[in-house]
Order: C-alpha cells, then structure tokens, then sequence
C-alpha cells in the first residue's frame, strides 16, 4: 500500500511540476531603490541605490500570475539632507545610514487586459500586484533586524519574441519595522500605520518563456 501511494504521489509531482514549468518564466531585474521613514518621510528617489535580483512567475491564467522574487536592495540617508524635520535637540546628530538586504517576496499579478504571449493585441498588459514579502538583512550600520513587509505596485508587461517577455514596475514597500534607518519614533508617539520605514523600487525585467500560450494551447487562439 505505501509503495502505491509513494508513486501516486510522484506521478502528482511530477504532472503538477510539469504544468507549472510549461506555464512559467523565469527572469532577472535592474533598477534602483530608495527609502521613505522617519529622516526622509517624503522625497521620492531619494539617494536612490542599485536594486537587482531574479524572478520566477506561473501564469495561471491570462488574467492572473503568481511571482517570487529575491532582489538585492540598497537603502541609504542622512538627517544632514533634512534639518527641519527631526528635533534639534534629537540625540541621532547627525544620523547617517546604510542597510542592505535581500527582498523575498511572493505577489500576485492582476491583469488588466488578457494577457496571452504571441497573440495581437493581448500581448501587452498593464498589471497590478501585491503579496507578502521579507526583507533579510546582509549588511547594515543602524542595528537594523529582519523584517516583514507588505509589497503594492503596478507595472506594465509585453512580448518581445514568442519566449522573451519583459516590462518594468514600481513598487512600494510597507515595512513592519521602524529601525531600518536607526531611528525609532523620534517623535515619541505611537502609530501602527505611520511609524514604520517604507522602501521603494523601479526598474525593468526581462523574461525567458517555458510555454508559448499562442503555439501550444488551443484554449487561447
């Protein structure tokens, strides 16, 4: 019995592995990231640092993808580029950092338009997304920790031949951290929304197709 139940289940591996793959691409990104919080809370693209890192998306159906993703991000700042907004008499004087860490994220990608590689005028979309994410620190001199955060974006998708694909997104992360930029709630009072530091990225990808949706997949002609 547990012989017949071991190779049922790798006959289920092996078909749901192979779906998967006929289904995905897999790719790699450039851009460059920057950070939002308690010294910077609002200038965007602020010392904006190298990002880049791999991805690998399932396409479940023309309208919806599942991605994971780990990009390397690069954070700096400095409260000498914004003297007015933290106390003067604050003790981070002044306050200088650098984080870096690696972005693991799992998000799903809505679809505006049916999505359908190889197949005019469906092989271009806008796209929405968002999932979870964590952030693992590799190197930073404000003490800070590991973190979870919660990813939003948009970004657009096309077809450049029938198996290279490519696009750009800007997103932002929500992070549930404060110390990512060595300082924790100068201001002394509590926000569950408005405390934590938030990061953001831009940038484009290039993907490598498994799966020709046109060529091989009747369901889409």
């Amino acid at each position: 019995m547990k012989k017949y139940t071991l190779l049922l289940l790798l006959c289920f591996s092996y078909n749901f592995f192979a779906t998967a793959q006929k289904n995905s691409d897999i790719g790699i990104f450039a851009g460059a990231s920057y950070y939002l919080g308690d010294i910077n809370p609002g200038t965007h693209f602020y010392k904006a640092q190298p990002a880049f890192g791999v991805l690998f998306r399932y396409n479940v159906n023309p309208r919806l993808s599942v991605r994971a993703n780990a990009y390397y991000i690069s954070l700096s700042g400095s409260d000498a580029d914004f003297p007015e907004i933290l106390h003067p008499d604050r003790l981070y004087s002044p306050a200088v950092f650098k984080t870096s860490f690696l972005d693991a994220a799992l998000q799903v990608e809505f679809n505006f338009l049916p999505y359908t590689p190889g197949i005019r005028p469906f092989d271009f979309t806008p796209y929405l997304t968002t999932g979870i994410s964590t952030g693992l620190i590799m190197g930073s001199d404000a003490g800070a920790g590991n973190f979870a955060s919660l990813p939003f974006g948009a970004g657009i998708k096309m077809t450049f031949t029938k198996r290279i694909c490519g696009g750009m997104e800007y997103s932002f992360r929500k992070t549930f951290n404060d110390m990512i930029d060595g300082i924790e709630n100068p201001s002394g009072v509590s926000s569950v929304i408005h405390n934590n530091d938030w990061y953001s990225y831009i940038g484009v990808f290039i993907t490598y197709k498994f799966y020709n949706f046109a060529a091989d997949c009747p369901a889409y002609e």
